[in-house]
């Protein structure tokens, strides 16, 4: 018999409030110390005895800001890692930084002014700024407890060894002819002053008006054109309408006079003119939207450039100069004036802008340039089988790729005109000769070598590419750096290609389709077999955070009070792809959940530390009820950690824990722990050290600290296994006993609170129910005596359940 007081003077020692801020600071120190990264948390690339798990996580860009979608992927890997871990796997863990992108040269450039004139000290501050976002970002990551491999899987994309490899790898397409240097129109930012790709580029909705536009014809009469840009009349080059309007088939290869600038430029058809909207005749500028691009490929058309890199016009003479918008108000006081304007209607419309990975959102203009593209589009139905060979969580997202896939229109430009950037490691002659670098060499700027060099094709002069590269190039080359993929042969074949890629449905046609398509055009292989693409976190009112709003929510704001552990199964608790709002109030709920966890193992430390019992030969059918019970949750866990469906743990742990082991379990054998009963003892023990370690992945910190005060057989829990519970017997005659027990038990407790009585209050009771329950309840009737405090209990048989609780003399 366990004497109370010793019971007492244990649990003194084990403090009664769960405190997360202290608690996961104190581990978070721990995972950092050097014997627990050789030990728990390293990367044995030299041992191949065991099955690798690469996971591909993403480098975010450095903003500084660790925002509630960084929590949410935060969250998620390390909890596959650790699972992984605990699967016996060895994790590839990394943690890279995507530190190159325009945001942070327009931060240096208009908050630090600093010119891009001043190279080296622009490219100076660049890093400087980023090391200084890295290390805030950091911080955030480390204590949410995030465990990635820092001491040798952290990289940044500025740095001379990840450049190396993105410089090997374009060298690496130019050999196999992906690679091509040519003219043509591009998507330009004026504000930005750089070319973008496809990706980069959405539309944002906007007022603006739709001006109706007379051309004379030149053999008499009018054709009316409807136009939101009429400042690009200068660079007609058709008019085009539907071969199906009978408005215009008679005009039909006539000739048109653009008014003001008095050019003749043809009539011609085309299917893609859309005859509901305005006229139902459109002119051809060069260039205006994409659409004007393909009708210029399309007839050959000629080309007039009117829009320099600063947005500004140029080759009219009388626009010369003004900003777009400038000239847009000119041309039409002009048009005006002239008697060219019919009308000109407010309307709202789609604008072509930058939208992808900066807060520019300024409208594109499409200039003409020597570039380096990828060619993507001879290889879209190849790419198309490719995908059908991967994995997708949620299985819809791979449609998502496929359409973005089958939508492309453009090869991909490589070329950006930034300074903080990847050089291309390229020179060309005017032949367009391209050029590479000497393997040898790299990385290497090519603006910084002075030497004259001669084409080995044509022996006319080299000149150097001096654009640097589109950041997406930087990244869809992660998992090549990360196994060394042009170094080292033999972690090629163990750890390549990867296991899983992790990532935001928001970047599913930039990081996603770049990575797969760059690492099948260099390997030959599919970077990765699964990708799991996550939804986005939303505010609390179901909307997307932001500023304006005053919706946004950083997971730092109260993460001492409820702690990471809270947060990071409040992130979980939702299904995978689905977007969905994050509230505190969901967090307070986590954190009394773990409370609760706390106090159990607080009510069985004294009884289960030190002691490590054989399973007895004898369990009572209580005992194996719970272990029923354990051996469904635990195979449940198990199969939804392998399909990344936390969601499902959260629930099942919540509705086993809370409801069935807490309320039910703990409370029946309470008198046989203090009667130093050894199957209940050995139950107890297994079941709260099976849930420690299925729990961990999802909260780490309190499953580490709960593990090393009641067992700590192990440097860290992440040095276990996930339970086996194959030894145990799937007692369905227990199972109808449990499920008496929580149906009697339940009508008690509910009869006490209804009479105010506390739990603890001795009562006697008359239970009335039917005759199987009533006998299923006789075997049990002691733990159920014991667990609510009934002296007396008469159990009488009838048709429906009703219970009757009287106090007892005692509990007078």
């Amino acid at each position: 018999m366990v004497q109370t007081n010793e019971v007492i003077e244990l649990m003194k020692s084990w403090p009664s409030h769960y405190n997360p801020k202290e608690i996961e600071e104190k581990w978070q120190r721990i995972w950092l110390l050097e014997e627990y990264w050789k030990n728990v948390f390293r990367f044995k690339s030299e041992d191949h005895s065991k099955p690798a798990f690469v996971i591909d996580t993403p480098p975010p860009f450095t903003s500084g800001e660790l925002h509630m979608g960084h929590a949410y992927w935060v969250s998620m890997i390390d909890a596959i890692a650790r699972s992984k871990r605990l699967q016996g796997f060895n994790v590839l863990h990394p943690q890279g930084w995507d530190t190159q992108g325009l945001p942070t040269e327009l931060k240096v450039q208009y908050r630090l002014r600093i010119p891009k004139e001043n190279r080296q000290l622009f490219l100076e501050k660049c890093i400087e700024w980023t090391e200084k976002m890295i290390a805030n970002m950091k911080s955030g990551m480390i204590r949410l407890g995030y465990r990635p491999e820092w001491e040798r899987y952290e990289y940044r994309t500025y740095s001379k060894e990840y450049r190396r490899v993105i410089q090997l790898s374009l060298i690496d397409m130019a050999r196999k002819g992906f690679l091509e240097l040519r003219y043509g129109p591009v998507y330009w930012c004026p504000h930005c002053e750089t070319s973008l790709a496809q990706s980069e580029v959405g539309y944002k909705e906007a007022s603006g008006l739709l001006n109706t536009i007379k051309f004379p014809l030149k053999d008499g009469d009018e054709i009316r054109i409807a136009t939101t840009r009429p400042e690009l009349i200068p660079a007609v080059q058709a008019i085009v309408i539907n071969p199906n309007d009978t408005r215009y088939k008679a005009l039909v290869g006539k000739k048109a006079i653009s008014p003001i600038f008095n050019k003749e430029i043809p009539i011609i058809e085309d299917e893609a003119v859309d005859m509901s909207f305005g006229t139902g005749a459109v002119m051809v500028c060069t260039y205006g939207d994409p659409q004007d691009v393909k009708w210029q490929l399309k007839y050959s058309l000629p080309v007039s450039e009117i829009i320099d890199e600063k947005g500004r016009i140029k080759n009219t003479g009388i626009l010369d100069g003004l900003t777009v918008e400038e000239a847009r108000k000119k041309i039409l006081e002009m048009l005006k004036n002239q008697d060219y304007l019919i009308d000109s209607k407010p309307i709202r419309h789609n604008i072509l802008s930058h939208t992808e990975r900066s807060d520019c959102g300024y409208p594109i203009e499409f200039l003409v340039k020597k570039q380096l593209y990828i060619k993507v589009l001879p290889f879209t139905d190849l790419l198309l089988k490719k995908v059908d060979e991967m994995t997708f969580k949620p299985t819809k997202m791979k449609y998502f790729l496929k359409e973005w896939i089958k939508g492309l229109e453009w090869d991909w430009n490589i070329s950006r005109q930034r300074v903080y950037g990847t050089p291309l490691p390229f020179w060309f002659c005017d032949n367009d000769h391209l050029i590479p670098a000497e393997e040898s060499s790299l990385p290497i700027d090519p603006r910084e070598i002075t030497q004259t060099k001669k084409c080995p094709v044509c022996g006319l002069t080299l000149k150097p590419i001096t654009d640097v590269a589109d950041v997406w190039i930087d990244s869809s080359v992660t998992l090549l750096y990360l196994t060394q993929y042009y170094d080292n042969k033999e972690l090629i074949e163990y750890a390549f290609p990867g296991n899983l890629r992790v990532q935001g449905t928001d970047i599913i046609r930039t990081w996603l389709f770049y990575t797969l398509f760059r690492t099948w055009a260099i390997t030959g292989k599919l970077p990765f077999s699964e990708a799991l693409i996550h939804g986005q976190v939303l505010g609390p009112d179901n909307s997307r955070m932001s500023k304006s709003k005053g919706n946004v929510v950083s997971p730092l704001d109260r993460i001492d009070e409820y702690g990471a552990d809270a947060i990071r199964m409040t992130l979980l608790g939702f299904s995978i792809g689905d977007d969905f709002p994050f509230k505190w109030e969901t967090v307070r709920g986590r954190k009394l959940l773990l409370q609760k966890l706390w106090n159990a193992c607080r009510l069985l430390y004294p009884f289960v530390y030190g002691k490590d019992l054989k399973k007895p030969d004898k369990l009572s059918v209580v005992d194996k009820w719970i272990l029923y019970m354990h051996k469904t949750f635990i195979i449940n866990a198990i199969n939804n950690y392998n399909s990344y469906d936390f969601f499902k743990i959260i629930e099942d742990f919540h509705r086993y824990f809370w409801e069935v082991i807490a309320d039910e379990y703990l409370e029946m054998i309470k008198y046989r722990l203090f009667e130093n009963d050894d199957a209940a003892i050995f139950v107890a023990r297994r079941i709260i050290k099976d849930l420690l370690i299925v729990i961990h992945p999802l909260a780490p910190h309190i499953t580490e600290e709960l593990y090393s005060r009641m067992f700590g057989d192990r440097q860290s829990i992440l040095l276990e296994r996930f339970p086996d519970v194959s030894d145990i017997e799937e007692d369905e005659y227990s199972l109808k006993v449990g499920n008496a027990i929580t149906k009697i038990n339940s009508a008690i407790r509910t009869e006490k609170i209804r009479q105010k009585l506390s739990m603890n209050t001795p009562v006697n009771v008359r239970l009335t129910c039917d005759e199987e329950l009533k006998e299923l309840v006789k075997i049990v009737e002691k733990d159920i005596k014991n667990t609510l405090k009934i002296e007396n209990l008469e159990i009488l048989s009838g048709n429906q359940l009703k219970v009757e609780v009287v106090r007892s003399d005692h509990g007078s």
